[in-house]
């Protein structure tokens, strides 16, 4: 018999209680590929992100670093909801086009839908003798079906906000990860958090450019409008309005993200899924001085490195798509999607919790 340490005796130990406890296998001590799925939206796609620095690549890296062969399957695009909307289901129906019609995944398109490309994966791990499915599956979902300009609206009622949350954060998001865990019976499944979209930290100045750049306005209005003069005048209160919104959001979807994982849990007896906060505070959200997300440029453009494939790539496809099926994605919002969303060091951030909160399932405890 080989000799043992006691620090590795109590290790397995451990392992072998918590693989008891959550029902799961311990699958950091098996020799076998680690199936790795990750759907959803623009966040977990790492929009406007190169490959090296998305944060399910990081993910990946470090499950390789406990000795793993990692098989990663990418379904995530930016603009997925979590199901596809009725309104557009429709509309492609009427031109006989399927959900899995290609779009590149840096153009904000809605469809397929995070639902959709569960079905996808599936098949694809049942057509490639895998009747197991992924081993673990990351996700993020909710923002795109409210979308993040409903969520900011000062002229909006705040109080008609949370329950579209509750919709998507919990209701739907539920549905879909029972959805994953039913055609992946062994997976874990991390839900990944979202972050506040502006704080008051975020300069007036830089919030007010993003909002008419998003409204497309024309450059010799901006002046007029972005001023020392103007913003005093009526920008202050929708300003303070949006944060109000900001917060909100920030709350209410971090609370109905974890319900919808507790329910899952629930349901199963045994953890199925896990819920990952965002490591991105109003300290670090929006052009504040340590903001960990993308910022806009003076002139309108984004400091990311795919900001001209992307603007190429949105008027090539957006165009057709409202001329063939009427489904109507604004062209700048497109351009500018990357505005928001973590950079290089926000996605590090992003990949330091989620090894955290999987440590005890894939690396015996131990995130490092």
């Amino acid at each position: 018999m080989a000799n043992i340490s006691r620090r590795d005796l109590l290790k397995g130990l451990a392992v072998s209680a918590f693989a008891a406890a959550t029902g799961r296998g311990a699958p950091w001590l098996g020799n076998e590929p680690l199936d790795f799925l990750v759907v959803g939206d623009s966040i977990i796609w790492g929009q406007g992100l190169e490959e090296k620095d998305k944060f399910y690549t990081l993910t990946a890296d470090w499950l390789r670093s406990l000795g793993r062969d990692v098989h990663l399957k990418l379904k995530a695009h930016s603009g997925s909801s979590l199901k596809f909307h009725p309104e557009e289901a429709a509309a492609y129906r009427k031109i006989g086009r399927d959900e899995t019609f290609y779009y590149k995944p840096e153009v904000n398109v809605g469809f397929p839908s995070t639902w959709k490309q569960l079905e996808d994966a599936a098949a694809e791990y049942r057509a490639a003798g895998n009747n197991r499915g992924a081993d673990l599956i990351m996700l993020t979902g909710g923002i795109t079906d409210i979308t993040v300009r409903k969520v900011l609206d000062p002229f909006r009622d705040k109080d008609l906000l949370p329950p579209l949350i509750q919709k998507y954060c919990r209701d739907d998001m539920f549905d879909v990860i029972d959805l994953a865990a039913t055609n992946n019976p062994n997976a874990l499944i991390a839900v990944v958090g979202y972050f506040p979209m502006i704080s008051p930290s975020t300069p007036s100045s830089k919030l007010l450019n993003h909002w008419l750049e998003s409204m497309d306005v024309p450059d010799i209005f901006k002046p007029l409008l972005n001023n020392s003069l103007m913003r005093p005048l009526f920008f202050k209160r929708l300003k303070n309005k949006g944060i109000i919104r900001s917060r909100i959001w920030y709350n209410e979807s971090n609370k109905y993200l974890a319900e919808a994982v507790n329910n899952l849990n629930a349901k199963y007896g045994k953890t199925r899924a896990v819920f990952i906060r965002s490591p991105i505070t109003e300290d670090t959200t929006l052009e504040t001085p340590g903001t960990l997300l993308f910022r806009m440029n003076n002139n309108g453009s984004v400091e990311d490195p795919l900001f001209l494939s992307r603007s190429a790539d949105c008027n090539d496809a957006l165009p057709k798509l409202k001329k063939e099926t009427g489904i109507d994605y604004p062209v700048r919002l497109c351009e500018i999607a990357a505005v928001g969303h973590p950079n290089p060091a926000g996605s590090r951030a992003y990949a330091e919790v989620i090894k955290t909160a999987l440590a005890p399932h894939f690396a015996g405890g131990h995130a490092s």
